[in-house]
C-alpha cells in the first residue's frame, strides 16, 4: 500500500530538470525535517515545563501541610504522656493509694507504671533529700534507684524480678549530688507548679537528648516533695527519619536559641567545645542542607525568636528552590520549639515526567506533519529508490544478473553505479562459493559422524558416573544410619516405657475412682460438692513442677494449716494436697476439709487428679516417640524425581539433630541461631546428607563433649549455615586436601574419606559453595545456598519463591 501510494504521488509531482544533478540529497531531505520538529518541540516543551512548574507548587504545598500535621500530632501525643503519668500519680497520693513514706511500695508502684507506659524513669523525692526512682534500661530491664536518710550521700541500687520485687543490689560507686539541687527538682519546687526541666544530654551517651515532667506535691500549700517522668527525645529523630516525604527532604525540631532538639538526617546533635560535650545549634549543624536552611531562616527573620506564626518558605539554594515551612510549637507547660520542614524541588521531579507523555503526544503530531512536507521533497527520489529496491530483491531471490540505468550524477546515480560493482562482485563470488560450498558440505558430513560416535560414548560414561556417585552417597547415608540405629532405639524405649507406667498408674486410679465416685456423689450435699469440683480445677490447673524440696515445704505448710484447726488425718490430707498441687492457703476449701469424710473426699480428688496428669505423660511420650520416627523417615527416604523443590533448610536440620539426639545428650551443648527465611529450591534428601555429615563430623571432633553451634542466615540472595564445634580443630597443613575424595584423618574402619567430599559435590549440585574456617576449639563450615533456582537449562523446577 506505501508503495502504490508514492508511486502515485511521484507521478502526480514532477521537479524541475535543472533541480537533477545539482541539489544535495541530505540538504533537501534533513533541512524541512529539523526546522519543522525543532518549532514543534519547543512550543509544546516550554507549556509542558509551564504545567511541570505549577504541579510542583501545589505537590510541594500538599507534602508540606501533611508533613507538619504528623509532626504537631506525633508532638502532642508523645510529650502529654509523662504530664498523664505525674497527674495520675498526684490522684494516687491525694487518694491515699500511695504512702509516699513507704519506699517499698513507691518503688513498687513505678515499676507497675513502667510496665503500662513508655517512658525512661519516673522518681520521687522529698524535701528530706531521699529519692526514689525506677530506670529502664536498654535491654528491657528495670533498676529501682533508692537514696535513704540514714545516708544520703549514697544511692542503693536494686535489680527487680518479673514481679517487681527487688532481687540483688549494690551502691552507686559515687556520692550523688543533694537531690534538691538538681534541675528537675528545684525547678518545680521554686515555681510550685507543673514544669519542664532544660534538655539534658546523658554523660554516657550524649547523643541522646532527655527531658523531665516534673510536679510538686504540695499539703496545705507546703511542699513535700517532686515527682518527675524522664522522656527521651532522641526517639522524635527516629520518628522524623521515618516520615517518608521525599529522598532529600530535611525535617529539624528547634529551640528558640536555635539549639537542635530533633532532626530526621541522622546527624549528630551536640559537638565537643574545650573537651566539654555541648548540644549543637541548627546553624552548626554536620548536615550542608540542613545549615544553609536554618541560616536562610535566620536571615530572612532576623532570629529563630521573631517567628510567632506558621508561615510557608521560597528559598534559594545554589541555584535551586527549596519549598519550606516553619511552625511554632508550644504546650502549656514551657516548651516553646519550632517545626521546620523544606523539601528541595527536585524531589517533586516526576510530576515533570508525568507530562512527558503529553510532550511525546505533541511531538508525535508535529512529526507527521513534517512527514507530509517531507513527501514532497522527496518525490523525485521515489523512482529510483523503488528500482534499486526491486533490483535488491531480485539479486537476494539468486537472479544476479540485474543492472541499474544511470540517469544523474548526484548521490543516487553514485548509488546506482555502487549497485552494479556490487551486482558484478556478487555474481563472480558466488560461482567461487558454490564450488567451496560442496568441498565443505563433506568435510562437515565426515566430522559429524565422528563427532556423533564420540558424543554417544561420553554420555554412556556420564550415567555411569552418576550412577556411581549415587550409589556413594546413599551407602555413606546408610552408614551414618547404622550408627544412630542404637541410640534411636533407645530414644524410642525411653516414651514408651513412660507410657507403659503411666497407664498402670491411670489404671489403678480408675479403679479406685470407679469404686469412690458413687459413694461420694449420695454422702456430699450440694455446695460441699461444688467445693469438691472447685479443688479439683485447682489441681487440674497448669503449674510449675515443684522440686523435692519444695514439696516438702508445702507438706508442711498444709499439715500446719490443718493441725492449727484440729482437722483429723491431718498428716494424710496434707500428703495428697500436696502431690496435687494445692497452694498453702486453705480457707476456700476448709468446709470440705472439716467433713468426718474429708480423708475419703480428698484421696478421691488425688485418684482423678492423677488420671489426668498420667494421661498427660502419655501424650508427651506419643509426641517423642512420633517425632523421632518422622526425623528417621525424613532421613531414610530418597527421592529418586530428581527435580528442584521449595524447602525448609532448618526442617532438614533438625530431623538430623533429631536422630543424634542420643549422642548429644551425653554432654554436647546445642546453641542454634535461625533467622526467619523462605523456602528455598533445593534437593531436601541431598541437603539431609550435607547436614548429617557436617553434624557427625563435628560431634567426632568435640568426643561427644562440647558446644555445638549452628547458625542460619540470609546474605543478599544466599542462605548461609554455620556448624562451629568446640573441637580440637583441622590442622592449617591438612585444611586444603580435607574435601578430596578419600582423604581422612579418622583412625582404620571410622571413616570412608567419602564425607566432605559428597558434602561437596551436593552443594556444588545446587550451585553453592562450603567453606571452612578452624582454630583449636572452634571450627566452622560454612554452607552458601543461592535462594534462586539458577542450577543450568537442565533444571525443571518451576516453584517461585515465598
Amino acid at each position: 500500500m506505501v508503495r502504490r501510494s508514492l508511486n502515485r504521488i511521484s507521478q502526480n509531482w514532477t521537479i524541475p530538470k535543472q533541480w537533477h544533478g545539482k541539489s544535495s540529497l541530505r540538504n533537501v531531505l534533513i533541512i524541512p525535517f529539523v526546522l519543522q520538529i525543532v518549532g514543534t518541540v519547543g512550543l509544546v516543551g516550554y507549556l509542558s515545563f509551564r504545567n511541570g512548574q505549577q504541579a510542583v507548587n501545589d505537590l510541594a504545598n500538599q507534602l508540606i501541610d501533611r508533613t507538619n500535621d504528623l509532626v504537631q500530632q506525633h508532638l502532642d501525643r508523645y510529650l502529654a504522656g509523662p504530664h498523664q503519668i505525674n497527674q495520675v500519680n498526684c490522684a494516687a497520693i491525694e487518694l491515699g493509694l500511695v504512702n509516699l513514706q513507704d519506699f517499698q511500695q513507691v518503688g513498687h508502684f513505678f515499676w507497675k507504671q513502667m510496665q503500662v507506659f513508655d517512658v525512661d524513669y519516673i522518681d520521687y523525692a522529698n524535701e528530706a533529700g531521699e529519692f526514689i526512682g525506677v530506670e529502664r534500661l536498654e535491654n528491657g530491664q528495670f533498676l529501682i534507684n533508692e537514696t535513704l536518710k540514714s545516708n544520703l550521700s549514697q544511692m542503693m541500687i536494686y535489680n527487680t524480678d518479673r514481679q517487681g520485687n527487688r532481687t540483688s543490689s549494690h551502691l552507686y560507686p559515687e556520692p550523688a549530688e543533694p537531690i534538691q539541687q538538681e534541675g528537675w527538682y528545684a525547678d518545680a519546687a521554686r515555681t510550685k507548679r507543673p514544669v519542664w526541666s532544660p534538655i539534658y544530654q546523658w554523660d554516657d551517651k550524649p547523643n541522646i537528648l532527655s527531658i523531665s515532667s516534673s510536679y510538686p506535691i504540695l499539703q496545705q500549700q507546703k511542699l513535700i516533695g517532686v515527682i518527675g517522668v524522664d522522656l527521651v527525645l532522641s526517639r522524635v529523630s527516629e520518628f522524623l527519619h521515618k516520615l517518608e516525604i521525599s529522598p532529600n527532604a530535611r525535617i529539624f525540631i528547634i529551640e528558640r536559641d536555635g539549639t537542635i532538639v530533633a532532626t530526621n538526617d541522622r546527624q549528630a546533635t551536640y559537638e565537643t567545645i574545650d573537651h566539654q560535650i555541648q548540644r549543637l545549634n541548627i546553624l552548626n549543624s554536620q548536615d550542608s542542607f540542613t545549615q544553609a536552611v536554618a541560616l536562610q531562616l535566620q536571615q530572612q527573620y532576623g532570629s529563630f525568636a521573631a517567628i510567632h506564626y506558621p508561615s510557608k518558605l521560597i528559598l534559594q539554594l545554589n541555584q535551586e528552590r527549596i519549598f519550606g515551612q516553619v511552625m511554632p510549637w508550644k504546650d502549656q507547660f514551657g516548651l516553646d520549639w519550632l517545626v521546620v520542614v523544606a523539601v528541595p524541588e527536585r524531589d517533586f521531579m516526576t510530576r515533570i515526567n508525568q507530562n512527558t507523555h503529553l510532550t511525546i503526544l505533541l511531538c508525535a503530531l508535529a512529526g507527521l506533519l513534517s512527514i507530509a512536507i517531507g513527501i514532497l521533497t522527496t518525490r523525485w527520489v521515489i523512482r529510483p529508490i523503488l528500482r534499486l529496491n526491486q533490483a535488491a530483491h531480485a539479486i537476494a531471490a539468486g537472479r544476479l544478473d540485474q543492472t541499474l540505468p544511470i540517469q544523474s550524477s548526484d548521490e543516487l546515480g553514485e548509488l546506482a553505479i555502487s549497485f552494479n560493482r556490487m551486482a558484478e562482485q556478487l555474481r563472480t563470488s558466488f560461482a567461487a562459493l558454490a564450488a567451496t560450498n560442496q568441498a565443505l558440505e563433506e568435510r562437515v558430513e565426515e566430522r559429524t559422524a565422528s563427532l556423533h560416535l564420540k558424543n554417544e560414548e561420553l554420555t554412556q560414561t556420564l550415567k555411569q558416573l552418576q550412577a556411581a556417585q549415587a550409589e556413594l552417597i546413599q551407602a555413606e547415608k546408610m552408614a551414618v544410619l547404622g550408627q544412630l540405629v542404637a541410640g534411636i532405639a533407645h530414644e524410642v524405649n525411653t516414651p514408651l516405657g513412660a507410657i507403659r507406667a503411666s497407664i498402670g498408674n491411670v489404671t489403678a486410679a480408675v479403679e479406685n475412682c470407679l469404686h469412690c465416685l458413687p459413694h461420694l456423689y449420695q454422702t456430699l450435699p450440694p455446695q460441699q460438692l461444688n467445693e469438691f469440683f472447685d479443688l479439683l480445677a485447682q489441681a487440674q490447673h497448669p503449674q510449675e513442677m515443684l522440686s523435692f524440696r519444695e514439696e516438702r515445704q508445702l507438706r508442711r505448710q498444709l499439715k500446719q494449716q490443718l493441725l492449727d484447726r484440729s482437722i483429723a488425718h491431718a498428716d494424710a490430707l496434707a500428703d495428697n494436697l500436696s502431690k496435687m498441687g494445692i497452694p498453702a492457703d486453705l480457707d476456700r476449701w476448709m468446709p470440705l476439709l472439716q467433713l468426718e469424710n474429708s480423708k475419703f473426699i480428698v484421696e478421691t480428688a488425688y485418684h482423678l487428679t492423677a488420671i489426668q496428669n498420667n494421661s498427660q505423660n502419655i501424650v508427651l511420650a506419643v509426641e517423642r516417640a512420633a517425632k523421632i520416627v518422622f526425623a528417621l523417615k525424613n532421613y531414610a527416604r530418597q527421592d529418586s524425581s530428581g527435580k528442584l523443590i521449595e524447602a525448609s533448610i532448618t526442617d532438614g536440620i533438625d530431623t538430623i539433630l533429631t536422630l543424634y539426639y542420643n549422642q548429644l545428650k551425653r554432654g554436647v551443648e546445642v546453641h542454634k541461631s535461625y533467622a526467619c527465611i523462605p523456602l528455598v529450591p533445593c534437593y531436601p534428601e541431598e541437603l539431609t546428607q550435607v547436614w548429617s555429615n557436617l553434624i557427625h563430623n563435628a560431634l567426632q571432633a568435640m568426643d561427644y563433649r562440647g558446644d555445638l553451634t549452628i547458625a542460619v542466615d540470609q546474605v543478599d540472595q544466599y542462605v548461609v549455615v554455620q556448624i562451629t564445634d568446640s573441637g580440637t580443630g583441622i590442622p592449617p597443613e591438612i585444611q586444603d586436601q580435607i574435601f578430596e575424595p578419600f582423604f581422612t584423618t579418622k583412625p582404620i574402619g571410622e571413616g570412608s574419606g567419602l564425607g566432605l567430599d559428597i558434602v561437596r559435590r551436593i552443594v556444588a549440585k545446587h550451585q553453592g559453595k562450603v567453606e571452612l574456617k578452624s582454630q583449636p576449639g572452634h571450627t566452622t563450615f560454612s554452607v552458601w545456598l543461592p535462594m534462586i533456582a539458577d542450577l543450568g537449562p537442565n533444571d525443571q523446577s518451576g516453584n517461585s519463591m515465598c
